[in-house]
């Protein structure tokens, strides 16, 4: 009688591990899934990131440019690639418009027209869909 008793608590029973092993492959697929949707949302973070940095880049570069250069030109388009106002930097695109800024015209005091201020914004577009714009915008004074 002693003997049966130890068989019945040798271990576990089929049925008991096949429940384990199900448990546990359920939990380590959600594992797996959450690695893959963490790397994808870095590589995001990554590329919007990158598009910040080459929009206020790219908005320096505009500023320290002679005030005839092409590129500071009144116009330019932020959903299109327009000449002289679009570049591409590795795997993003950045678009620029130049406005008229407010202090644009011929003042009161003075006989002729002052150079205007412009105004522009810079957007960096990720190549990745899923990566947000970035937007700069800023006025240029000369």
């Amino acid at each position: 009688m002693m003997r049966s008793s130890l068989r019945a608590q040798a271990g576990f029973s089929l049925a008991e591990m096949l429940v384990a092993t199900a448990i546990a492959a359920f939990g380590l697929a959600g594992v797996a899934a959450l690695i893959g949707t963490g790397v994808q949302l870095q590589g995001n973070a990554r590329a919007s990131t990158i598009g910040v940095n080459l929009a206020v880049a790219e908005f320096e570069r505009l500023r320290a440019l002679p005030i005839t250069s092409a590129e500071r030109a009144v116009g330019g388009s932020l959903t299109a690639n327009v000449a002289s106002h679009f570049a591409i930097r590795g795997t993003t695109t950045v678009r620029w418009t130049v406005a008229n800024g407010p202090a644009c015209g011929q003042p009161a005091w003075a006989p002729t027209v002052v150079s205007c201020a412009r105004e522009i914004t810079v957007i960096a577009i990720p190549q990745s869909t899923l990566a947000a714009p970035s937007r700069v915008t800023g006025a240029l004074w000369r």
